[in-house]
């Protein structure tokens, strides 16, 4: 398998991917250099490409629990069934045919023509050459007390600060604004979504590839310091939020694809121990970088 097996950390778990076709420094976005390793961990994710559509004519798949374009998802006894379809319903052509263990941890991908001419022409921005990873990375982490947030991720000397919030809040200024001033003290894990995770020391932040107006991303990780819930204001302060608002509002930027009843109540689960555990600020902040000496202060 030389030249067709990439391996990938996010999170604490190995992403490895095998591919029919090789792959090479080029097929995959140059987003994905931090995250590469060199040989898997102790929590494996396989992912393995084939090129070519499979004949589903007569194969029972199962019952059918989701459809929304781009997808239609099957559950049998011993697998999922994941079908890439089109979003005019009269169309029957299918792009992407996946088959998935019940725990989401061995995937195997077939696609269409187009996949493979991608593939050979490289730069791909998913690993499972899903429209975004995170539809695989979500189900794996309920699994695993983890979760997506929309939110950019910093760790300073080891701690990791989250600051949450959607388009607009923010989220890019606030990772610039430190980085300008603690220059490499400072790692930027994402400006766009990063992964909250419980350990029996505590919660971690780690870094997606998944970027904003910022393109560096690392996977970290930084221990959970904060949440940071942003709005912009004309002042630079810190104002301590309870646990009831704070999960109101990490709620509404949790990422959610392809959720089931399962999956949900996983999630809220995490999110009330976040909040139990993690101190949980609001972040009003200008764009003078006079904020950045408050989060100093924070993960001293």
């Amino acid at each position: 398998m030389d030249g067709h097996i990439r391996y990938y950390e996010v999170a604490g778990m190995t992403i490895q991917v095998e591919s029919d076709l090789p792959i090479t420094d080029a097929t995959f976005a140059p987003k994905f250099a931090s995250f590469r390793v060199e040989s898997p961990g102790d929590d494996v994710v396989v992912v393995r490409h084939h090129f070519g559509l499979p004949d589903l004519s007569g194969k029972d798949l199962g019952q059918e629990v989701y459809r929304r374009p781009p997808w239609a998802i099957y559950r049998s006894e011993e697998s999922w069934h994941y079908l890439g379809i089109a979003p005019d319903p009269e169309d029957p052509t299918l792009h992407c045919f996946a088959t998935l263990s019940l725990d989401h941890a061995d995937v195997h991908v077939h696609t269409s023509e187009i996949y493979e001419q991608a593939w050979r022409r490289g730069g791909l921005e998913s690993l499972t050459l899903f429209p975004t990873d995170q539809v695989l990375l979500a189900r794996l982490l309920a699994d695993r007390e983890g979760c997506i947030i929309h939110s950019s991720g910093l760790v300073i000397r080891g701690q990791g600060l989250a600051f949450v919030g959607h388009s607009e809040a923010g989220k890019s200024t606030a990772v610039r604004l430190a980085k300008k001033r603690l220059g490499d003290v400072a790692q930027v894990l994402s400006d766009d979504r990063n992964i909250l995770r419980r350990w029996p020391g505590g919660f971690k932040v780690y870094g997606t590839w998944s970027h904003g107006e910022v393109r560096e991303v690392s996977s970290g990780p930084g221990c959970l310091r904060a949440l940071l819930f942003l709005e912009q204001h004309q002042t630079n302060k810190l104002l301590p939020v309870d646990g009831k608002e704070a999960w109101t509002q990490l709620l509404a930027t949790l990422v959610k694809p392809l959720v089931s009843a399962e999956w949900w109540s996983r999630q809220m689960d995490l999110l009330e121990r976040v909040v139990a555990e993690v101190p949980c600020y609001t972040m009003r902040f200008d764009k003078s970088g006079a904020i950045v000496g408050e989060l100093e202060r924070l993960v001293r």
